[in-house]
């Protein structure tokens, strides 16, 4: 067996630093790999410093590389790669379909077709999916599975045929969930097809130190007073989560066992709360007031976000009209629908949740934003540009 050396895509991306700063922690040996761009930003570079990632570690290697360009990732193979955590993506609701598949899949086929033919001493390859593949989840309207959590035995793209687009009995939900599950497919084949040695982990909605997308993005624009008010029958929907310490976590601890070749995990905590909840406890938090809307049911609302979110994109993008970041069209498909996510089977293989309650996770995120400065930077809510995020 070869000395493990890990390679992390993404590495300057939200999950992917916690996973090279634990590995670091360990006492192992790290090639990280991101973008020139976000490796030279410094902005990016203070923030993972203060949650504890330390670019001048003696055994971290740090190179640029894109996905698109597979000669740029060759040399990340001169070394024998023993462990690879694919972290990379784009992960951003406001791209295109178009561009989404051209980085999450093609990209990932780049940088599989050099493992498969360079990494000889590879034992391990870790896969970053999500649990959006499982689609929009039944509702007592569909009269089956009426609040039944999806598990691993769920259509997915690991047991669903080779030439479904859609898991069975549900629909995707989004472009990025599209794109993820496009990719998931063909990791999957080459482990049947070539024996790559793949699990494959599915995070629920991350948060924690240091994003200020998805649910980081909600406490901002929660803090700032731009989410005043939430309809009472949110108190009927289920939103799930993981912090951003428990994917890392998870993702080491399966790299740590070779059984786990050939699996799926969610990674996911214990909590079952409503977006009412989850809303107002954040606003509890953060000190602000969180209001009902007593007539209007979120089934109502979401056509009005969705059109208003279209046309405040379509603002930002052609006059920069600054926008919520979060306030995005197929973002609101998510709030519309209750997901209940199984975390059984990470638990049964033994592995101990760091947040296992959402409530202790944002509690120690909100102190972590306030600290930062993020609470009130208007900058890190608001956008006029596209942009992008990585898991």
């Amino acid at each position: 067996m070869s000395e493990r050396l890990n390679l992390v895509t993404g590495a300057l991306g939200f999950s992917g630093a916690y996973v090279v700063r634990n590995l670091l922690e360990r006492g192992e040996e790290v090639i990280a790999t991101d973008l020139a761009k976000m490796i030279d930003d410094q902005e990016r570079r203070a923030v993972l410093e203060s949650v504890g990632l330390d670019f001048d570690h003696p055994r971290l290697e740090i190179l640029a590389s894109d996905l698109l360009d597979q000669r740029s990732l060759e040399p990340l193979f001169e070394r024998p790669v023993t462990h690879i955590f694919h972290t990379a993506s784009l992960y951003d609701y406001s791209a295109s379909y178009e561009v989404l598949r051209r980085i999450n899949v093609d990209g990932t086929r780049n940088l599989l077709e050099l493992t498969l033919e360079r990494a000889d001493a590879l034992e391990h390859f870790i896969h970053w999916s999500t649990c959006g593949v499982f689609g929009k989840p039944y509702t007592a309207a569909d009269g089956s599975k009426v609040n039944v959590p999806f598990d691993e035995s769920c259509s997915s793209p690991k047991n669903t045929p080779a030439e479904a687009t859609d898991p069975q009995g549900t629909h995707l939900v989004n472009d990025y969930s599209v794109s993820k599950w496009e990719q998931e497919k063909m990791v999957w084949r080459l482990f049947e097809e070539h024996d790559l040695p793949l699990t494959v982990v599915r995070p629920a909605p991350i948060y924690g130190p240091g994003s200020n997308y998805g649910h980081g993005g909600i406490i901002l624009a929660i803090a700032l007073g731009l989410v005043p008010a939430i309809p009472k029958d949110a108190e009927n929907y289920i939103t799930t989560s993981v912090h951003v310490e428990d994917v890392a976590g998870f993702a080491i601890y399966a790299s740590d066992h070779p059984e786990f070749i050939g699996e799926d995990f969610n990674i996911v905590d214990n909590s079952i709360i409503s977006y009412h909840e989850f809303l107002n406890y954040i606003a509890l938090l953060t000190g602000r007031n969180m209001r009902n809307i007593p007539l209007v049911p979120v089934t109502a609302l979401y056509p009005i976000m969705a059109r208003a979110s279209a046309l405040w994109t379509w603002l930002q993008r052609r006059f920069g009209i600054p926008r919520v970041r979060v306030f995005e069209v197929q973002s609101a498909e998510y709030i519309s629908s209750s997901y209940w996510l199984s975390n059984r089977k990470t638990l049964e293989v033994g592995y101990e949740y760091v947040y296992p309650d959402v409530k202790e996770g944002l509690k120690d995120t909100v102190a972590w934003f306030r600290d930062m400065g993020w609470l009130t930077d208007k900058s890190k809510t608001m956008q006029s540009e596209g942009v992008s995020a990585k898991l």
